[in-house]
């Protein structure tokens, strides 16, 4: 049941965290910092796959939990911290009210 409930929740969280982080990064990070959580999302990402492929035949337990933070919890926080960059760096062009 444990997995079940990881399984559902993983990815919603890292939607609300990753799209929370962008807009910030996105408002408050300029130039080269601003691709930095992005950049680093990317390398865990990447960190993650090596990961996957070092596992041997037979291995099926073991790439388990490395697939389902990829899947889950990398790529949608990647996703979303992307496009809450953009939408962050849209709203620190406009005035506050």
């Amino acid at each position: 049941m444990l997995s079940v409930t990881a399984l559902i929740y993983t990815p919603i969280a890292a939607l609300l965290i990753g799209a929370i982080a962008g807009l910030l990064a996105g408002k408050y990070l300029e130039g080269r910092k601003l691709w930095l959580l992005p950049g680093l999302l990317s390398l865990v990402g990447l960190a993650t796959i090596i990961r996957l492929a070092a596992i041997p035949e037979g291995g099926e337990e073991a790439a388990f939990f490395p697939l389902v933070m990829l899947t889950g919890a990398i790529l949608p926080g990647l996703f979303t911290v992307i496009l809450g960059t953009l939408g962050g760096r849209a709203m620190a062009g406009r005035p506050t009210l």
